[in-house]
């Protein structure tokens, strides 16, 4: 009875371990550690220098919204399962007609909103290939497109 007890001990510890391996935090983005941005100077530094302290963009504001935008995110993925938003921060720069740095603003993954993504599609020209005519289509045809094979069109000599 007492090694029954030990072996499902282990049995559970190694489960446990086994699972929590699986587990695995990744960044993505394009976030400036706080110590850089503490570099900008607010009514001093104009575009060109921001780039030249941070690097570029994530992307820039359009539609008449003169900004900088750095996006940087932190997901957690365990096994099988799909990633969870951990943290997000997006660090925006606003500057003036002028191209000077205004105002600096951060937010977090509480500061955002859903937006809905529409179920429409845009058409398009071409053909709807099935993945069967994909792949008998693409029989004969050489690596790279180049090449001299019998039956492809290919061969002139």
């Amino acid at each position: 009875m007492h090694k029954f007890v030990i072996i499902k001990f282990f049995i559970l510890f190694f489960s446990i371990v086994a699972i929590s391996s699986c587990s695995k935090k990744s960044i993505h983005g394009n976030l400036p550690d706080a110590n850089i941005v503490s570099l900008l100077n607010i009514k001093k530094d104009n575009k060109e220098n921001v780039i030249k302290i941070l690097g570029q963009p994530t992307f820039e504001g359009t539609l008449g919204d003169n900004s900088f935008y750095y996006v940087g995110t932190v997901n957690s993925k365990t096994a099988f399962l799909d990633a969870k938003l951990e943290e997000q921060y997006i660090l925006e720069l606003n500057f003036d007609k002028s191209n000077i740095l205004r105002k600096i603003y951060i937010y977090d993954e509480h500061q955002t909103i859903d937006v809905a993504m529409s179920s429409l599609e845009t058409k398009t020209k071409g053909q709807k290939t099935s993945f069967f005519r994909q792949l008998i289509g693409n029989l004969g045809v050489p690596m790279g497109g180049k090449g001299p094979y019998i039956g492809s069109g290919k061969a002139d000599d």
